[in-house]
């Protein structure tokens, strides 16, 4: 398996350069959460390159068989909102693949569907072990999303890595072995502008495994709505607070000890 050492720089190819990051808890402390450090994969995409231009293809074929009505509501979204919804989620979930296939070759692949949105994202086959990818923007940048609460008498945050809906509007649906997080620094309405640039940069935080979704100690339930750029669905979901979730490099040692067990 290949591994980041510290800070150093990985090109692959030239279309997506990986840097591990270490963000610092700078929130007011009584904001704060516990954790005082938190490594981030930083990943620059080039939109130039043919990777890029393959994975917008693909989101305009999605795009096209997408349901503009807001979530389970008559609130339908704008067409700017869907586009950036679905190129925002779909540069996230190949871009997840492109870095699992970095780290664990073919071991790891992507099940094709002729769905809008797939079921599975990605799939470990060996170990049958699938991943969603979850993604977000943050207007206050990624430290705010990492570190800060909205109160102190809680663990709640602003930001978390969401599991599965929790509520019978999708009734039966199975719990992922990994959720990934990744999260876009900075306003959705302004992604337009974003992809017009020579680079896209975003953050893989790492992610949960299905035992922290289901061990109620650290997950919670929070009533989501897409609107805010986390989820396609407004419903509640089970989900675990930034601060509480696996750091990348931890992320990535767990998926790792689990092939070790095939």
């Amino acid at each position: 398996m290949a591994q980041l050492s510290g800070k150093t720089e990985i090109t692959a190819g030239d279309s997506i350069r990986i840097k591990e990051v270490e963000r610092h808890n700078r929130a007011p402390k009584k904001y704060a959460v516990s954790k005082k450090n938190f490594v981030c994969l930083e990943v620059e995409i080039s939109t130039e390159s043919d990777w890029y231009k393959s994975v917008f293809s693909e989101a305009k074929k999605i795009e096209s068989k997408l349901n503009k009505g807001q979530a389970n509501t008559s609130e339908e979204r704008s067409e700017d909102i869907v586009e950036i919804d679905n190129l925002a989620g779909v540069i996230a979930e190949y871009a997840c693949f492109a870095v699992l296939r970095y780290y664990f070759k073919d071991a790891v692949e992507k099940p094709s569907s002729d769905k809008p949105v797939n079921q599975i994202d990605i799939m470990f086959s060996g170990i049958k072990k699938t991943v969603e990818v979850r993604s977000s923007f943050v207007k206050n940048g990624i430290d705010f999303a990492l570190f800060n609460r909205p109160n102190d008498k809680d663990k709640e945050q602003y930001f978390d890595v969401i599991g599965p809906y929790s509520n019978g509007y999708k009734p039966g649906e199975i719990i992922k072995d990994y959720y990934m997080r990744v999260l876009y620094e900075g306003k959705k309405e302004e992604f337009k502008d974003v992809i017009d640039q020579k680079k896209i940069r975003l953050y893989i935080t790492g992610g949960v495994t299905a035992d922290m979704i289901e061990n109620k100690s650290i997950s919670q339930v929070k009533h989501l709505k897409p609107k805010g750029g986390e989820v396609k669905l407004e419903s509640d979901y089970i989900v675990v607070p930034m601060g509480e979730s696996l750091e990348f490099p931890v992320f990535i040692e767990n998926i790792s000890r689990e092939l070790l067990k095939k």
